[in-house]
């Protein structure tokens, strides 16, 4: 943070011996490690407690276990968790009310089984475990070399007699004989492990988009009002039951012009901001969506406007990683973006002890920042507007804000400086990298987010998206939510899950019904140009929206174009088709022949090529029967209308001789494949190259039976 009387930096100040609790008998001093995150192992399906020690559990009343549903709940704004596994409550109850008042994050387990199943899904917080002694030795083996796990504490009656295989486990931080002195040494730990670090990104074409986009939702496009404010205010009960009194406080005192003065205060506000942006959890940002704007729009109107020719220094110090250190080394003139507002100072000595303190704890090293600043960019002062006194350093910056790596110099034993450099919005290579989203007026930032999602295999993150904006009823436009409920019938489509797909797809296709504007003819030429250009540029999911677009209106024109309508799902079958999503490939081809049958008669050429196109789906899923069917309907069709020898009969034989192969029925493979090698050679030529695939294929059918003859009356002469 910018200034020394902020309160997350109260405790680097006292001497450590203050916080340290007495110790059993064993005690670890080191500080806490930071990995990347991996799956446990060697977790047992199934535990039988009495196993674990010689000494018997005392059964649990089902009163206990009722009681445990208030202590538990999904965590997912806090960065960490504390975990307290027990074999009784009763005892406790005066240090579970105390853990559950001051950590929010508290979760308490008597039954091992819950335990576990719990502890297994965690993926990202970092986790601090409390263990009763009876099951310390074997939940220790089975978990410990989770990265998560942070530090472990070992309450103790003296029943740990052998202490010796302690040693090996260095996350282990002691064994002690009351609760109580675990809960000062936790509190220290997790200050050291929540320090006040924002979190950083090294850009690249891709996060530049998402983060470019993403601001825009947040910031401008969402029309959030009061309503807004009441579902992120019940939010917050359920996650923050600890703090009522302050989420009481802000529903009723909170206005937009003191949104500084409430994220200063580093309430449940702040990391709850904190949390959204380090695990860019949509659903959260969008939830307190309208406090990153009143923040941000506070910024923008008071914000000091800098002489152009002249620049400002300021500083920020924080705690990073050693492998974060030699990214920022290795991306020297690359871009970075802190992902949250930037507070910062302008006193480099002030920084300067926020970055020495960060190294308290020894996987850190300091980082002093030094940022230059012109006046592009708009920031406020913090002066009269902080929670804090004395603010007049501190100088408060918006999201996202982009800077280019500089000089980096180590200034002191582990304490280094990194000098950035401001990236406006004019930048080049910045213009250059968001080339890829082209501009288009009837596209929302959030539209563009959700293809974006999809096109790099984000399928969760598009979800997630989608999603949300659902719930939050932030999005009233008939035609936008039809987009809306067709993207999540993609998304489950894509992910398999028919079940939801379909409930989308009626969504869907209620809202469309209701859409005015896409039932005007005068659009449809629009919507299908568009379709055209975007699969000509490969863009294949704005091709298939616009031609969802066409074909809405073709749907509900006065005079029914079945033709109209079967060209335009034929289209959309394509691009599902080399995308490979065959269910939805085949729906579309389906529905284009059961319109081009409405116009055509039953045995006509157009629709033998869509039971062909079928086919080839049946064909590449392996269900090689309805393959045939399909192309036994194709052929029969094509013998009526085509010419005895033409080309098109021979590819179709030579399919159909390929699927009695697979079907391991090769006197018919044979006879189809013997029936494309004289076509083709009445319509080539002995020397074509098709004619010598079709025949090298048929040699290898005749070795597999060792047949020697072609069927009688099988052959067009």
């Amino acid at each position: 943070m910018g200034s020394a009387c902020c309160k997350s930096y109260s405790l680097f100040s006292q001497n450590r011996s203050d916080v340290l609790p007495s110790l059993v008998s064993y005690i670890k001093t080191d500080s806490l490690q930071r990995n990347y995150p991996q799956i446990i192992r060697d977790v047992p399906n199934k535990i039988n407690t009495d196993k674990l020690t010689s000494t018997s559990i005392k059964s649990i009343k089902q009163e206990s276990s009722d009681r445990l549903l208030q202590y538990r709940k999904p965590p997912i704004i806090e960065n960490s968790i504390v975990i307290w596994l027990t074999t009784n409550i009763d005892k406790n109850q005066n240090s579970i009310d105390q853990f559950r008042h001051n950590f929010n994050s508290f979760q308490l387990f008597i039954n091992i089984d819950e335990f576990f199943s719990f502890i297994i899904h965690i993926k990202e917080e970092k986790l601090f475990l409390i263990l009763s002694d009876i099951y310390a030795k074997k939940v220790i083996s089975c978990i410990y070399q989770m990265s998560q796990l942070m530090a472990i504490y070992i309450i103790s009656n003296d029943r740990l007699k052998d202490q010796s295989w302690i040693k090996q486990y260095e996350k282990i931080k002691g064994i002690f004989t009351n609760i109580e002195s675990i809960y000062k040494k936790l509190k220290y730990h997790l200050h050291l492990s929540e320090s006040d670090n924002i979190p950083i990104e090294i850009l690249n074409s891709s996060s530049i988009i998402i983060q470019y986009l993403l601001k825009k939702i947040l910031l401008y496009e969402i029309d959030y009002n009061e309503k807004s404010k009441r579902d992120f205010i019940n939010f917050t009960r359920e996650q923050y039951r600890n703090k009522l009194n302050v989420i009481n406080e802000f529903e009723e005192d909170y206005i937009s012009s003191r949104a500084i003065w409430w994220y200063t205060r580093k309430c449940f506000l702040y990391f709850a901001i904190d949390k959204a942006f380090r695990k860019q959890n949509i659903e959260l940002l969008i939830k307190m969506g309208f406090f990153l704007r009143d923040v941000h729009q506070q910024i923008n109107q008071s914000y000091n406007k800098i002489d152009n020719e002249n620049e400002m220094i300021v500083y920020r110090g924080q705690g990073i990683l050693e492998y974060e250190l030699e990214i920022f080394k290795n991306h020297k003139n690359g871009f970075i973006s802190f992902n949250n507002f930037l507070w910062t100072n302008i006193d480099r000595q002030i920084s300067l002890s926020i970055a020495r303190s960060a190294t308290n704890n020894p996987n850190l090293f300091g980082i002093l920042f030094r940022m230059k600043i012109n006046s592009s960019i708009k920031y406020i002062s913090l002066e009269n507007l902080s929670y804090y006194l004395n603010s007049e350093n501190e100088i408060l910056f918006s999201i996202y804000t982009i800077f280019r790596i500089g000089k980096i110099k180590q200034i002191e034993d582990k304490i280094w400086q990194i000098n950035l450099i401001l990236v406006n919005d004019d930048n080049q290579q910045l213009k250059d990298y968001l080339q890829s989203i082209k501009y288009n007026e009837e596209q929302t930032s959030w539209q563009q987010l959700g293809f974006y999602f999809i096109q790099i295999n984000q399928l969760d993150k598009a979800e997630e998206l989608y999603k949300t904006l659902l719930e939050s009823n932030s999005i009233n436009n008939s035609k936008q939510l039809t987009i809306l409920n067709e993207q999540l019938k993609f998304i489950y489509n894509k992910k398999n899950n028919l079940i939801d797909s379909t409930l989308y797809f009626k969504t869907s296709l209620k809202n469309s019904s209701n859409d005015l504007l896409q039932n005007n003819s005068s659009l449809y030429s629009k919507y299908f140009n568009n379709g055209i250009r975007f699969h000509k540029e490969n863009n294949l999911f704005e091709a298939v929206q616009n031609f969802k677009c066409a074909l809405n209106i073709a749907l509900h024109a006065s005079e029914i174009d079945y033709l109209q309508i079967a060209s335009l799902y034929y289209r959309i079958a394509e691009i599902y088709n080399e995308k490979e999503i065959f269910i939805q490939a085949v729906e579309n081809y389906q529905s284009a022949l059961e319109n081009e049958l409405k116009h055509f008669p039953r045995q006509y050429l157009s629709i033998a090529k869509i039971y062909n196109k079928i086919g080839e789906i049946f064909y590449q899923i392996e269900d090689y029967t309805k393959a045939f069917s399909y192309y036994e309907k194709s052929i029969k069709i094509q013998k009526k209308f085509l010419s005895p020898n033409n080309s098109i009969l021979a590819i179709t034989n030579y399919n159909i001789a390929i699927i009695f192969n697979d079907l391991q029925q090769y006197k018919k493979a044979i006879e189809y494949a013997s029936q494309a090698v004289n076509i083709a050679r009445h319509s080539f030529g002995s020397n074509h190259e098709d004619v010598r695939l079709y025949k090298d294929y048929l040699d290898e059918l005749r070795e597999k039976t060792f047949i020697g003859v072609i069927p009688n009356g099988s052959v067009y002469e």
